[in-house]
């Protein structure tokens, strides 16, 4: 009898155990998939201010500044709402933006652009992207 109710006790802990965790789960692949979302989104974003940027730094240093701006800005957020992986990859999107946003500050100083760090920066950009959506 002692046996039975032991099996009894031990069939039913497992069965909330597995009860739980399956909600458990389904909120945690919700989580991620929103936090995917959006860092695509902002990866994306940021992917097209900084490409008009780039186009515009040499002749408006300055626009080029605003759409670097709005770009690290959009990262800076994204980067908040998501973790691991993830928010490596939209730290290295961020990083190569700042790169491109101090090129834009000096040009708009009067400094010549470095078109090798410009792409440099820009190919990293790229490649944060492509990342971000590889992971998500």
């Amino acid at each position: 009898m002692r046996t039975v109710v032991l099996a009894t006790v031990s069939l039913v802990a497992a069965l909330v155990l597995a009860a739980c965790s399956d909600p458990e789960a389904a909120v945690r692949d919700a989580t991620s998939d929103a936090a995917c979302s959006l860092a695509r989104e902002a990866v994306d974003r940021a992917g097209t201010e900084a490409g008009t940027a780039v186009d515009e730094i040499g002749a408006d240093p300055r626009a080029a500044q605003q759409e670097l701006k709005a770009a690290r800005d959009v990262l800076t957020v994204a980067q908040k709402g998501v973790s691991g992986d993830v928010k490596s990859k939209v730290g290295d999107a961020r990083a190569a933006v700042e790169e491109l946003l101090d090129e834009a500050r000096k040009a708009a100083e009067g400094a010549d652009v470095d078109v090798q760090l410009v792409e440099r920066a820009r190919g990293e950009l790229d490649r944060a992207i492509a990342d971000v959506r590889d992971v998500c």
